[in-house]
């Protein structure tokens, strides 16, 4: 019972574990990056990356909220999302 009481603890922890102390616990964080698609006269679009993600699909929505396009002179707004690359910190070959 203390054990699972530990592990729980340390899984409320986690995401302010370094990322070399969750690989040795295996809980690996990911990185990624997004397009999206602006609204607007051009066609325009911009990228939104970040990382230490629990999985790919929480840095999906992640991403897909930072509306980048909003950040444009013309004041467009994100019309679509597409995600670039989601990858396990520290590469693929762990």
């Amino acid at each position: 019972m203390a054990g699972r009481a530990l592990l729980i603890g340390l899984l409320a922890l986690t995401p302010l574990l370094p990322g070399r102390v969750a690989a040795q616990l295996d809980l690996r964080t990911y990185s990624a990056s997004g397009t999206h698609q602006c609204s607007g006269e051009k066609a325009a679009s911009c990228v939104v990356t970040g990382s230490r993600y629990r999985d790919c699909i929480d840095a999906t929505s992640a991403l897909r909220v930072q509306d980048c396009c909003a950040t444009r002179r013309d004041g467009s707004r994100s019309t679509g999302f597409t995600i670039n690359y989601c990858i396990p910190e520290g590469g693929l070959g762990r």
